[in-house]
Parts: structure tokens; sequence; C-alpha cells
């Protein structure tokens, strides 16, 4: 008999199957079983001083302050939507409406029913964050790479490749126009989710950024009207990709210090 074989019988069988001839031969000759034992049968005298006990809870008093009660789900959705239709409707009034009079009607169900259903997820993801124990409908850790993909998949399927001869110009302008609305709003999204107990920041980053990026992507898919869909892809698509990447970097780091 070995010591995980009497781990196991302390955890299915405390005090009862001890009186077995292997068992018995075991405690005999490993002093960290007998210890072990002898720790678990002391029972109550495992408990402090009670003037230990004193200094605990006068220290516990000290630090006890008043908390604001969370907001309820639908007001921290509410927030979250507000804040991505202002920016949003900002952003296209600063920028124009090219694309979305460049777009067939297909087009732009396609592209706005995916990304307003995306942002929705993704909102509904973070908030259940903000909340220990909260029972998500899909897992917060694959959701991001979900959407990265259904996106891929609804560009591939409504634009087509097209000659461009400024690919990369136009598209730094595309990339410094989405972030420039994507940065403030992930500020903004953060500003909301702070007041939540996030117990995995890596998680909650790449949500913000993802929220984030969102919010560029929808900017720019509504004010800029190329169409070719490797423009889109690299700069419009990569914009989500990068703001996402960021926000599980900036999380990855707040672990690591946290820690």
């Amino acid at each position: 008999m070995t010591c995980r074989d009497i781990d196991e019988l302390m955890s299915s069988a405390p005090g009862i199957r001890f009186r077995t001839r292997e068992a018995v031969d075991h405690l005999s000759k490993c002093g960290d079983c007998r210890g072990l034992m002898r720790v678990l049968n002391e029972d109550g005298n495992l408990a402090p001083p009670r003037t230990h006990l004193s200094r605990i809870q006068a220290r516990i008093v000290e630090n006890l302050t008043p908390v604001r009660p969370l907001a309820s789900s639908g007001q921290l959705l509410f927030a979250c939507a507000i804040i991505f239709f202002c920016i949003v409707v900002f952003g296209v009034s600063w920028l124009g409406m090219g694309g979305w009079r460049a777009l067939s009607i297909p087009q732009k169900i396609a592209v706005f029913v995916s990304l307003g259903t995306s942002a929705g997820l993704l909102s509904v993801s973070t908030v259940d964050q903000m909340v220990p124990g909260s029972k998500s409908a899909r897992a917060p850790a694959s959701l991001p790479i979900e959407i990265l993909a259904v996106l891929v998949i609804v560009i591939a399927a409504a634009f087509r490749p097209q000659e461009e001869l400024t690919f990369v110009p136009s598209g730094l302008v595309c990339m410094k126009n989405g972030l420039t609305y994507a940065i403030p709003a992930a500020l903004l999204f953060w500003l909301v989710v702070r007041r939540g107990a996030i117990l995995y920041p890596k998680l909650m980053g790449v949500a913000i950024g993802g929220l984030a990026g969102l919010t560029g992507l929808s900017i720019l898919e509504m004010s800029c009207a190329n169409q070719n869909i490797f423009h889109i892809l690299a700069w419009h698509w990569g914009l989500l990709l990068i703001t996402s990447g960021a926000g599980a970097v900036l999380g990855a780091a707040v672990e690591y210090v946290e820690v």
C-alpha cells in the first residue's frame, strides 16, 4: 500500500479502513502518513487561541467598507449599447456614410446583422464575467474566436476581390480611423466593467477589446466605400483582430501584476 492509497482511504472512508493489515503496515513505516493521521484526529484542537481570533476579527472589521451594489444585467447591457451606438453615430457623422451607400441591400443585411449580433453576444459575455458564478450561454474564451471566424465567413460571402492600386495607403487611413474610435470605446467599456468582480482579466481584456473593435469596424463599414475583400479583411476585420489581441495582452499584464 502506498501513500496515495492511504490518501484515497482517508477521502473515501475516514477512520474506517485503517484497521486492515496493509494500512497498519504502511502507517507503521511512513512518518508522513502518521503525522497526517495525527492532525486529522485532533478535531477541535486545531482552533487558534481566542486572543488570536479576537485580533483577526479586529483586523477584518478595520478594513470593512460599504460597497455600492452592482447594477442589474439589463442596466449594464443598456450602458454597453449606448456606448456602442453613440460612438458609431459620432464616427459616421464625422467620416460620412459612403460605405453604407455603396453596399447593396443583401450586403447591408449580412454585414450589419452579423456585426450587431456579435456586439450583442460579446456584451452579454462581458456583463456575465462581471459577476462571479454567472452562467453564460457561450464560453467567454471561445466566443471571441467564434465571432472572428463568423465575420470572416460573412466578408468572404458578401465581397469579391477588386483591383486596388492604393491598398496600403488607403488601408492605413482606415486603420487609423478605426483605432481613433475603438480606443475611446475601449476606455468607456472599461469604466462600465471595472465595477464588477473580474476574476479573469485576460478574458475580460479580450471582451473589451472585441467590443471596441466591433465599434470601429461598424464605423468603417458605414463610412468606407471600398468593397475589395482583401481591403476589408486586412484593414477592417484586421482592426478587430488587433483590438482583441491588445485586450488579451493588457489583461495578461494585469494578471501578472496581481499575482
